[in-house]
Protein backbone atom coordinates (compact mmCIF):
# COMPACT_ATOMS: atom_id res chain seq x y z
CA UNK A 1 0.00 0.00 0.00
CA UNK A 2 1.18 3.85 -0.52
CA UNK A 3 3.43 4.55 2.30
CA UNK A 4 4.57 1.24 3.35
CA UNK A 5 9.03 0.64 3.36
CA UNK A 6 8.97 -3.04 2.95
CA UNK A 7 12.76 -3.06 2.17
CA UNK A 8 13.27 -0.90 4.73
CA UNK A 9 10.90 -1.92 7.62
CA UNK A 10 12.60 -5.37 6.95
CA UNK A 11 16.07 -3.93 7.49
CA UNK A 12 15.50 -2.59 10.82
CA UNK A 13 13.06 -5.69 12.00
CA UNK A 14 16.40 -7.64 11.43
CA UNK A 15 19.18 -5.24 12.80
CA UNK A 16 17.05 -5.00 16.20
CA UNK A 17 16.85 -9.03 17.20
CA UNK A 18 20.70 -8.89 17.30
CA UNK A 19 21.48 -11.92 15.04
CA UNK A 20 24.98 -12.99 15.19
CA UNK A 21 25.46 -12.65 11.66
CA UNK A 22 28.09 -15.32 10.22
CA UNK A 23 27.28 -13.77 6.69
CA UNK A 24 28.52 -11.10 4.31
CA UNK A 25 29.71 -8.30 4.38
CA UNK A 26 32.60 -8.47 6.77
CA UNK A 27 31.70 -5.59 8.98
CA UNK A 28 28.31 -7.35 10.75
CA UNK A 29 27.25 -4.70 11.41
CA UNK A 30 29.57 -3.07 14.34
CA UNK A 31 33.31 -2.99 12.58
CA UNK A 32 33.01 0.14 11.41
CA UNK A 33 33.52 1.96 14.06
CA UNK A 34 33.24 5.59 12.79
CA UNK A 35 30.60 7.35 14.20
CA UNK A 36 28.77 8.77 10.78
CA UNK A 37 28.89 5.44 9.57
CA UNK A 38 28.38 2.73 12.23
CA UNK A 39 24.65 3.22 12.03
CA UNK A 40 24.71 2.57 8.88
CA UNK A 41 26.58 -0.34 8.83
CA UNK A 42 23.88 -1.99 10.95
CA UNK A 43 21.42 -1.75 7.41
CA UNK A 44 24.21 -2.58 5.15
CA UNK A 45 22.68 -6.47 4.80
CA UNK A 46 22.81 -9.21 2.23
CA UNK A 47 20.15 -11.39 0.80
CA UNK A 48 19.64 -13.43 3.67
CA UNK A 49 15.58 -15.03 3.97
CA UNK A 50 13.15 -12.30 4.27
CA UNK A 51 15.62 -9.66 2.35
CA UNK A 52 14.56 -11.08 -1.06
CA UNK A 53 17.28 -10.68 -4.09
CA UNK A 54 17.42 -7.82 -6.53
CA UNK A 55 18.22 -10.22 -8.94
CA UNK A 56 15.21 -12.33 -8.81
CA UNK A 57 12.33 -10.28 -6.58
CA UNK A 58 9.36 -12.44 -4.92
CA UNK A 59 9.55 -9.97 -1.69
CA UNK A 60 9.98 -7.31 -0.44
CA UNK A 61 12.36 -5.71 -3.31
CA UNK A 62 9.37 -6.99 -6.09
CA UNK A 63 6.93 -5.19 -3.70
CA UNK A 64 8.76 -1.98 -2.80
CA UNK A 65 9.71 -1.51 -7.53
CA UNK A 66 5.67 -2.08 -7.60
CA UNK A 67 5.03 1.24 -5.26
CA UNK A 68 7.96 2.81 -6.95
CA UNK A 69 6.15 2.00 -10.34
CA UNK A 70 2.74 3.46 -8.99
CA UNK A 71 4.39 6.73 -7.57
CA UNK A 72 6.21 7.50 -10.82
CA UNK A 73 3.04 6.37 -13.15
CA UNK A 74 5.05 3.56 -15.10
CA UNK A 75 3.72 0.40 -15.74
CA UNK A 76 6.82 -1.55 -14.47
CA UNK A 77 10.25 0.01 -12.32
CA UNK A 78 13.28 -1.41 -11.63
CA UNK A 79 15.76 -0.17 -8.73
CA UNK A 80 19.38 1.07 -10.21
CA UNK A 81 22.29 0.81 -7.81
CA UNK A 82 24.60 1.80 -10.17
CA UNK A 83 23.55 5.46 -11.06
CA UNK A 84 21.65 6.47 -14.11
CA UNK A 85 24.33 5.24 -16.29
CA UNK A 86 23.53 1.67 -15.36
CA UNK A 87 19.70 2.20 -16.99
CA UNK A 88 21.21 4.13 -19.71
CA UNK A 89 23.23 0.79 -20.71
CA UNK A 90 21.05 -1.34 -20.29
CA UNK A 91 18.32 0.46 -22.43
CA UNK A 92 21.44 0.45 -25.24
CA UNK A 93 22.35 -2.87 -24.78
CA UNK A 94 18.74 -4.75 -24.39
CA UNK A 95 17.03 -2.96 -27.35
CA UNK A 96 19.80 -2.64 -29.57
CA UNK A 97 21.84 -5.17 -31.66
CA UNK A 98 25.21 -4.24 -32.96
CA UNK A 99 24.90 -2.40 -36.31
CA UNK A 100 21.43 -0.96 -35.28
CA UNK A 101 21.20 2.65 -35.65
CA UNK A 102 20.25 4.62 -32.66
CA UNK A 103 19.32 8.52 -32.70
CA UNK A 104 20.81 10.50 -29.73
CA UNK A 105 22.02 14.17 -29.37
CA UNK A 106 25.88 14.59 -29.82
CA UNK A 107 26.37 16.00 -26.28
CA UNK A 108 24.82 13.44 -24.39
CA UNK A 109 26.01 11.82 -21.04
CA UNK A 110 29.09 10.15 -21.18
CA UNK A 111 26.99 7.08 -19.96
CA UNK A 112 25.49 6.99 -24.06
CA UNK A 113 28.92 6.45 -25.14
CA UNK A 114 29.06 3.85 -23.14
CA UNK A 115 26.19 2.05 -24.46
CA UNK A 116 27.18 2.43 -27.58
CA UNK A 117 30.36 0.66 -27.25
CA UNK A 118 28.73 -2.39 -25.17
CA UNK A 119 25.62 -2.39 -27.82
CA UNK A 120 27.96 -1.82 -30.98
CA UNK A 121 24.90 0.54 -31.70
CA UNK A 122 25.58 3.15 -34.71
CA UNK A 123 24.94 6.73 -34.09
CA UNK A 124 22.77 8.90 -35.65
CA UNK A 125 23.85 12.35 -34.12
CA UNK A 126 20.77 14.89 -33.68
CA UNK A 127 21.94 18.81 -33.55
CA UNK A 128 21.57 20.58 -30.10
CA UNK A 129 19.90 23.72 -29.87
CA UNK A 130 22.24 26.42 -27.83
CA UNK A 131 22.03 29.60 -26.15
CA UNK A 132 24.35 31.85 -27.91
CA UNK A 133 24.88 34.42 -25.12
CA UNK A 134 26.35 31.58 -22.70
CA UNK A 135 27.45 29.01 -25.22
CA UNK A 136 25.19 26.41 -23.41
CA UNK A 137 23.52 23.14 -25.23
CA UNK A 138 20.21 22.65 -24.20
CA UNK A 139 17.87 20.86 -26.35
CA UNK A 140 16.77 19.20 -29.22
CA UNK A 141 13.61 19.45 -31.59
CA UNK A 142 10.71 17.73 -32.94
CA UNK A 143 11.58 19.15 -36.05
CA UNK A 144 14.78 17.56 -36.18
CA UNK A 145 14.16 14.09 -34.94
CA UNK A 146 11.69 13.86 -37.99
CA UNK A 147 13.87 15.18 -40.37
CA UNK A 148 16.29 12.80 -39.23
CA UNK A 149 14.07 9.70 -39.26
CA UNK A 150 12.92 10.55 -42.66
CA UNK A 151 16.35 10.24 -43.96
CA UNK A 152 16.86 7.56 -41.43
CA UNK A 153 14.36 4.94 -41.84
CA UNK A 154 16.81 2.34 -40.43
CA UNK A 155 16.55 3.87 -37.28
CA UNK A 156 16.21 1.32 -34.26
CA UNK A 157 15.04 3.92 -31.56
CA UNK A 158 15.74 7.48 -30.24
CA UNK A 159 17.06 8.38 -27.35
CA UNK A 160 17.49 11.98 -25.70
CA UNK A 161 18.23 13.44 -22.47
CA UNK A 162 15.59 15.75 -20.87
CA UNK A 163 15.82 17.64 -18.91
CA UNK A 164 19.46 19.25 -19.45
CA UNK A 165 22.15 19.57 -16.81
CA UNK A 166 21.08 23.35 -16.97
CA UNK A 167 17.26 22.38 -16.17
CA UNK A 168 15.91 22.83 -19.77
CA UNK A 169 13.10 20.09 -21.22
CA UNK A 170 12.53 19.31 -24.14
CA UNK A 171 9.22 18.94 -26.27
CA UNK A 172 9.11 15.27 -25.18
CA UNK A 173 5.20 15.29 -26.47
CA UNK A 174 5.81 16.32 -29.62
CA UNK A 175 8.87 14.43 -30.15
CA UNK A 176 6.69 11.10 -28.95
CA UNK A 177 4.03 11.35 -31.44
CA UNK A 178 6.50 11.78 -34.18
CA UNK A 179 8.27 8.43 -32.63
CA UNK A 180 5.12 6.92 -32.35
CA UNK A 181 3.97 7.67 -35.72
CA UNK A 182 7.45 6.07 -36.99
CA UNK A 183 6.49 3.04 -34.92
CA UNK A 184 10.06 3.75 -33.03
CA UNK A 185 10.92 3.22 -29.30
CA UNK A 186 11.91 6.99 -27.40
CA UNK A 187 13.77 6.12 -24.77
CA UNK A 188 14.73 9.12 -22.21
CA UNK A 189 17.50 10.26 -19.77
CA UNK A 190 15.37 11.93 -17.22
CA UNK A 191 18.51 11.97 -14.67
CA UNK A 192 18.27 15.70 -13.44
CA UNK A 193 13.90 15.29 -13.56
CA UNK A 194 12.72 12.44 -10.56
CA UNK A 195 11.03 15.15 -8.87
CA UNK A 196 8.77 16.28 -11.71
CA UNK A 197 6.44 13.21 -10.92
CA UNK A 198 5.00 15.30 -7.43
CA UNK A 199 3.87 18.52 -8.41
CA UNK A 200 1.81 20.52 -11.46
CA UNK A 201 4.58 23.14 -11.22
CA UNK A 202 7.15 21.57 -12.79
CA UNK A 203 7.70 20.05 -16.29
CA UNK A 204 5.54 16.85 -17.39
CA UNK A 205 7.65 13.91 -17.22
CA UNK A 206 9.06 11.82 -20.04
CA UNK A 207 6.24 9.52 -19.33
CA UNK A 208 3.88 11.04 -18.87
CA UNK A 209 4.54 12.65 -22.13
CA UNK A 210 4.67 9.67 -23.53
CA UNK A 211 8.09 8.36 -23.33
CA UNK A 212 8.65 4.43 -23.90
CA UNK A 213 11.24 4.45 -21.47
CA UNK A 214 12.55 6.27 -18.77
CA UNK A 215 15.82 6.98 -16.21
CA UNK A 216 15.91 8.94 -13.32
CA UNK A 217 19.11 9.50 -11.28
CA UNK A 218 16.80 10.12 -8.00
CA UNK A 219 20.31 10.84 -6.35
CA UNK A 220 20.36 13.56 -8.09
CA UNK A 221 17.12 15.90 -7.05
CA UNK A 222 15.57 14.04 -4.06
CA UNK A 223 16.83 12.08 -0.99
CA UNK A 224 18.69 9.15 -1.51
CA UNK A 225 21.80 7.53 -1.31
CA UNK A 226 24.24 8.53 -4.54
CA UNK A 227 24.54 6.02 -7.28
CA UNK A 228 20.28 5.61 -6.20
CA UNK A 229 18.06 5.58 -9.61
CA UNK A 230 15.36 3.97 -11.25
CA UNK A 231 14.22 2.66 -14.94
CA UNK A 232 10.46 3.00 -15.40
CA UNK A 233 9.08 1.46 -18.56
CA UNK A 234 5.75 2.34 -20.20
CA UNK A 235 3.01 -0.55 -20.99
CA UNK A 236 4.89 -1.19 -24.15
CA UNK A 237 8.08 -2.46 -22.43
CA UNK A 238 6.79 -3.82 -19.34
CA UNK A 239 7.15 -7.17 -20.40
CA UNK A 240 10.25 -6.87 -22.46
CA UNK A 241 12.29 -9.46 -20.88
CA UNK A 242 15.69 -8.90 -22.74
CA UNK A 243 15.62 -5.77 -20.35
CA UNK A 244 15.38 -7.27 -17.27
CA UNK A 245 18.39 -10.08 -18.23
CA UNK A 246 20.55 -6.78 -18.94
CA UNK A 247 19.96 -4.91 -16.48
CA UNK A 248 20.86 -7.98 -14.20
CA UNK A 249 24.06 -8.69 -16.35
CA UNK A 250 25.11 -5.49 -15.48
CA UNK A 251 24.23 -5.17 -11.99
CA UNK A 252 26.21 -6.18 -9.33
CA UNK A 253 25.64 -9.49 -6.43
CA UNK A 254 25.94 -7.31 -3.98
CA UNK A 255 23.70 -4.52 -4.13
CA UNK A 256 23.71 -2.02 -1.62
CA UNK A 257 20.31 -2.40 0.65
CA UNK A 258 20.94 1.26 2.60
CA UNK A 259 20.54 2.76 -1.45
CA UNK A 260 17.85 0.49 -1.83
CA UNK A 261 16.26 2.21 1.25
CA UNK A 262 16.83 5.17 0.69
CA UNK A 263 15.27 5.05 -2.57
CA UNK A 264 11.84 3.88 -0.79
CA UNK A 265 12.09 6.49 1.84
CA UNK A 266 12.07 8.72 -0.83
CA UNK A 267 9.09 7.55 -2.57
CA UNK A 268 7.37 7.56 0.49
CA UNK A 269 8.27 11.26 1.35
CA UNK A 270 7.29 12.48 -1.99
CA UNK A 271 4.06 10.66 -1.67
CA UNK A 272 3.10 12.35 1.28
CA UNK A 273 4.38 15.40 1.01
CA UNK A 274 6.36 16.18 -2.08
CA UNK A 275 3.89 18.79 -3.83
CA UNK A 276 3.66 20.60 -0.72
CA UNK A 277 7.55 20.51 -0.36
CA UNK A 278 7.99 21.13 -4.46
CA UNK A 279 5.45 24.45 -4.14
CA UNK A 280 7.51 25.97 -1.56
CA UNK A 281 10.51 25.86 -3.47
CA UNK A 282 8.97 26.71 -6.43
CA UNK A 283 7.77 30.16 -4.35
CA UNK A 284 11.19 30.76 -2.92
CA UNK A 285 12.49 29.97 -6.51
CA UNK A 286 10.16 32.94 -8.15
CA UNK A 287 10.95 35.13 -5.07
CA UNK A 288 14.90 34.91 -5.26
CA UNK A 289 15.30 34.72 -9.22
CA UNK A 290 13.47 38.08 -8.78
CA UNK A 291 16.14 39.58 -6.19
CA UNK A 292 19.04 38.13 -8.42
CA UNK A 293 17.89 39.86 -11.61
CA UNK A 294 17.83 43.18 -9.14
CA UNK A 295 21.59 42.81 -8.47
CA UNK A 296 23.98 44.72 -10.94
CA UNK A 297 25.85 43.15 -13.28
CA UNK A 298 24.31 39.62 -12.60
CA UNK A 299 20.24 38.16 -14.39
CA UNK A 300 19.18 35.07 -13.16
CA UNK A 301 18.45 32.99 -16.68
CA UNK A 302 14.61 31.99 -17.43
CA UNK A 303 13.54 33.77 -20.47
CA UNK A 304 16.21 33.38 -22.35
CA UNK A 305 17.08 29.85 -22.28
CA UNK A 306 12.92 29.01 -22.98
CA UNK A 307 13.44 31.53 -25.71
CA UNK A 308 15.82 28.47 -27.09
CA UNK A 309 14.53 26.33 -29.66
CA UNK A 310 13.47 23.24 -28.63
CA UNK A 311 13.37 24.29 -24.78
CA UNK A 312 9.65 23.35 -23.77
CA UNK A 313 9.67 23.99 -19.60
CA UNK A 314 12.54 24.91 -16.87
CA UNK A 315 13.23 23.05 -13.88
CA UNK A 316 13.22 26.10 -11.40
CA UNK A 317 15.10 24.58 -8.68
CA UNK A 318 17.98 24.98 -11.47
CA UNK A 319 19.43 28.81 -11.04
CA UNK A 320 22.01 30.04 -13.98
CA UNK A 321 23.00 33.18 -12.74
CA UNK A 322 24.77 34.85 -15.91
CA UNK A 323 28.48 37.13 -14.80
CA UNK A 324 28.33 38.23 -18.21
CA UNK A 325 27.51 42.11 -17.23
CA UNK A 326 29.93 41.92 -14.23
CA UNK A 327 33.78 42.37 -13.47
CA UNK A 328 34.08 38.69 -12.69
CA UNK A 329 33.57 35.69 -14.31
CA UNK A 330 32.03 32.95 -13.02
CA UNK A 331 34.83 30.82 -12.25
CA UNK A 332 35.67 33.91 -9.96
CA UNK A 333 32.73 34.09 -8.39
CA UNK A 334 32.39 30.66 -7.69
CA UNK A 335 35.24 30.74 -5.66
CA UNK A 336 34.84 33.90 -3.82
CA UNK A 337 31.34 31.91 -2.91
CA UNK A 338 33.42 29.16 -1.63
CA UNK A 339 35.86 31.00 0.01
CA UNK A 340 34.96 33.64 1.41
CA UNK A 341 30.74 32.69 2.36
CA UNK A 342 30.99 28.93 2.36
CA UNK A 343 28.68 27.92 -0.76
CA UNK A 344 29.47 25.91 -3.24
CA UNK A 345 27.90 25.90 -6.09
CA UNK A 346 27.05 22.93 -8.82
CA UNK A 347 29.08 24.39 -11.22
CA UNK A 348 31.43 27.47 -12.19
CA UNK A 349 31.77 28.61 -16.19
CA UNK A 350 33.24 31.83 -17.72
CA UNK A 351 30.32 33.27 -18.30
CA UNK A 352 28.26 31.61 -15.35
CA UNK A 353 27.52 29.51 -12.43
CA UNK A 354 24.87 26.67 -11.70
CA UNK A 355 23.30 26.30 -8.15
CA UNK A 356 21.23 23.50 -7.89
CA UNK A 357 18.79 23.88 -5.53
CA UNK A 358 16.48 21.21 -3.06
CA UNK A 359 13.15 20.75 -1.46
CA UNK A 360 15.61 20.96 1.82
CA UNK A 361 16.96 24.52 1.04
CA UNK A 362 14.91 26.67 2.84
CA UNK A 363 14.40 30.39 2.51
CA UNK A 364 17.82 30.91 4.79
CA UNK A 365 19.27 29.58 2.49
CA UNK A 366 18.37 30.75 -0.73
CA UNK A 367 18.99 34.42 1.17
CA UNK A 368 22.39 33.53 2.12
CA UNK A 369 23.02 32.29 -1.38
CA UNK A 370 21.52 36.26 -2.83
CA UNK A 371 23.32 37.64 -0.11
CA UNK A 372 26.12 36.32 -1.06
CA UNK A 373 25.95 36.99 -4.86
CA UNK A 374 24.89 40.85 -4.03
CA UNK A 375 27.90 41.12 -1.83
CA UNK A 376 30.24 39.75 -4.12
CA UNK A 377 28.98 42.00 -6.74
CA UNK A 378 29.38 44.74 -4.88
CA UNK A 379 32.59 44.12 -4.06
CA UNK A 380 33.55 44.12 -7.38
CA UNK A 381 31.68 46.45 -9.47
CA UNK A 382 32.14 47.05 -13.54
CA UNK A 383 32.10 44.90 -16.86
CA UNK A 384 34.08 42.62 -18.15
CA UNK A 385 34.78 41.78 -21.68
CA UNK A 386 32.70 38.44 -23.06
CA UNK A 387 34.88 35.77 -23.83
CA UNK A 388 34.53 35.27 -27.38
CA UNK A 389 32.51 32.00 -28.77
CA UNK A 390 33.88 29.71 -30.93
CA UNK A 391 31.93 27.79 -33.67
CA UNK A 392 32.23 24.38 -33.78
CA UNK A 393 33.12 23.24 -37.80
CA UNK A 394 31.17 20.71 -39.11
CA UNK A 395 30.73 17.27 -38.18
CA UNK A 396 33.88 14.66 -39.27
CA UNK A 397 32.85 11.31 -41.27
CA UNK A 398 32.39 8.33 -38.70
CA UNK A 399 35.11 5.64 -40.11
CA UNK A 400 34.55 3.32 -37.23
CA UNK A 401 31.37 2.49 -34.43
CA UNK A 402 32.38 3.56 -31.07
CA UNK A 403 32.34 0.22 -30.44
CA UNK A 404 35.09 -0.34 -33.16
CA UNK A 405 37.07 2.75 -31.81
CA UNK A 406 37.47 1.48 -28.16
CA UNK A 407 38.38 -1.90 -29.02
CA UNK A 408 41.37 -1.01 -31.50
CA UNK A 409 44.37 0.07 -30.50
CA UNK A 410 45.74 3.46 -30.46
CA UNK A 411 48.78 5.15 -30.02
CA UNK A 412 49.93 9.21 -28.84
CA UNK A 413 50.73 11.61 -32.11
CA UNK A 414 51.75 15.16 -32.14
CA UNK A 415 48.51 17.19 -33.20
CA UNK A 416 50.10 18.04 -36.32
CA UNK A 417 50.41 14.70 -37.36
CA UNK A 418 46.99 13.51 -36.92
CA UNK A 419 45.92 14.83 -40.49
CA UNK A 420 43.59 12.02 -41.52
CA UNK A 421 43.77 9.56 -38.74
CA UNK A 422 40.73 8.34 -37.05
CA UNK A 423 40.99 9.63 -33.10
CA UNK A 424 40.54 7.26 -30.57
CA UNK A 425 39.16 9.91 -28.06
CA UNK A 426 36.40 12.48 -27.62
CA UNK A 427 36.96 16.43 -27.26
CA UNK A 428 34.88 18.82 -26.76
CA UNK A 429 34.23 22.39 -25.50
CA UNK A 430 32.87 22.95 -22.33
CA UNK A 431 30.67 24.41 -22.21
CA UNK A 432 28.35 23.64 -24.47
CA UNK A 433 29.99 19.99 -24.47
CA UNK A 434 29.09 19.31 -27.42
CA UNK A 435 31.68 17.03 -28.65
CA UNK A 436 33.79 18.22 -32.00
CA UNK A 437 35.44 14.49 -32.01
CA UNK A 438 33.98 11.62 -31.10
CA UNK A 439 36.36 7.88 -31.19
CA UNK A 440 35.98 6.65 -34.62
CA UNK A 441 35.51 10.24 -36.30
CA UNK A 442 38.20 11.32 -39.18
CA UNK A 443 41.17 14.07 -38.50
CA UNK A 444 40.17 15.71 -41.85
CA UNK A 445 42.28 19.18 -42.62
CA UNK A 446 39.31 21.58 -40.89
CA UNK A 447 39.25 19.34 -37.68
CA UNK A 448 42.99 19.71 -37.38
CA UNK A 449 42.63 23.78 -37.52
CA UNK A 450 40.03 23.51 -35.17
CA UNK A 451 41.84 21.35 -32.65
CA UNK A 452 44.96 23.14 -33.08
CA UNK A 453 43.19 26.52 -32.38
CA UNK A 454 41.50 24.95 -29.53
CA UNK A 455 44.99 23.83 -28.16
CA UNK A 456 46.57 27.21 -28.53
CA UNK A 457 43.64 29.31 -27.64
CA UNK A 458 43.54 27.99 -24.00
CA UNK A 459 40.07 26.58 -24.53
CA UNK A 460 38.39 24.75 -21.70
CA UNK A 461 38.65 21.31 -22.83
CA UNK A 462 36.97 17.80 -22.44
CA UNK A 463 37.43 14.36 -22.91
CA UNK A 464 41.37 14.47 -24.21
CA UNK A 465 44.26 12.59 -22.04
CA UNK A 466 46.16 15.67 -23.06
CA UNK A 467 44.20 18.70 -22.16
CA UNK A 468 47.07 21.31 -23.64
CA UNK A 469 46.47 19.39 -27.33
CA UNK A 470 50.00 18.91 -28.33
CA UNK A 471 48.81 15.05 -28.78
CA UNK A 472 45.94 13.43 -29.81
CA UNK A 473 45.04 9.31 -29.18
CA UNK A 474 44.39 7.78 -32.57
CA UNK A 475 43.77 4.81 -34.14
CA UNK A 476 46.73 2.96 -34.62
Amino acid sequence: MPGSTPIYTALQRYAGKDFLRLHMPGHVGKGIKQHELCRLAALDLTEIPGLDDLHLPTGIIKESQELLARAFGAAKSYFLVNGATSGVHALFLALNKEGEKVLLPRNAHRSFYGGLVLSGAVPVYLPVQVETDLGVALSVTAEDVNSLLISNPDVNNVFISSPSYYGTGCDIAAIAAITSGYNKLLLVDEAHGAHFAFSPLYPKTALESGADAVVNGLHKTLPVFNQGACLHLSARLAGDLRIAKTLSLLTTTSPSYPILASIELARRLMEESGESLLEESYQLSTEYRRKINAIAGLSCCEQELQAVNGVMGLDPLKILVSTRGSALNGYQFGALLRERYGVQVELEDHNFILAMFSIFHNRNDWEKFYHALQAIAATYPGRERTKPRVELPPLPPMLLTPRQAFMASSLKVPVKEALNRVTAEMIAIYPPGVPCLLPGELINQEMLDYITYLGKNGTRIQGPQDPSLQYINVIS
